[in-house]
């Protein structure tokens, strides 16, 4: 028996409700690589083994093995691991320009811009730590809550030391 690894997010299947994943082979590497349902690729459908059903969660990333089904029409997940992510976090500082603090892991990067952010998830420390605390992608993620909170109030004092008004917009 030849196992296969990929990455893959699940989805729920609207037919059976059960959690489903889909994989296409690169046709340069011949690796398989995790895509969504309505990928243009050629796709297979990957089930769950009956040992991982009711512990995945749809719209995570995991990292799974997989088994060829017998017929060869798709795959069976013998094992995941939700995958999760290291934070790196940037000060950046112009004065009187530019204050933001960045924190990104994986594929996303989370912003606290408190003089131009867009809204409450970006303009305040609330908003930003709310955003991190939902996330379970991050590895460490109380320490990288710890280092922005740190971060994020130095910056708040650069800003008053350089002569920027900062009032924490009220949600």
């Amino acid at each position: 028996m030849t196992l296969e690894k990929t990455q893959l997010k699940l989805a729920k299947s609207r037919r059976t409700g059960e959690l489903i994943g889909f994989v296409s082979r690169h046709s340069k590497t011949q690796k398989l690589m995790g895509v969504r349902e309505d990928s243009r690729f050629g796709k297979k459908i990957c089930l769950l083994s009956e040992e991982l059903k009711g512990r995945l969660k749809p719209n995570k990333l995991y990292s799974v093995a997989l088994k060829l089904m017998h017929n060869g029409s798709g795959y069976v997940i013998i094992s995941a691991e939700e995958l999760r992510f290291l934070a790196h976090i940037d000060c950046i500082i112009t004065p009187k320009i530019q204050y933001q603090v960045t924190v990104i892991f994986g594929n996303k990067t989370v912003f606290f811009d408190p003089k131009d952010g867009k809204g409450p998830s970006s303009r305040t420390m609330k908003g930003v730590l709310g955003i991190l605390n939902e996330r379970d992608d991050i590895e460490n993620k109380e320490l990288v809550i710890n280092d922005f909170t740190i971060r994020a109030k130095q910056l708040l004092l650069r800003m008053a030391a350089d002569g920027c008004d900062y009032d924490e917009p009220q949600e």
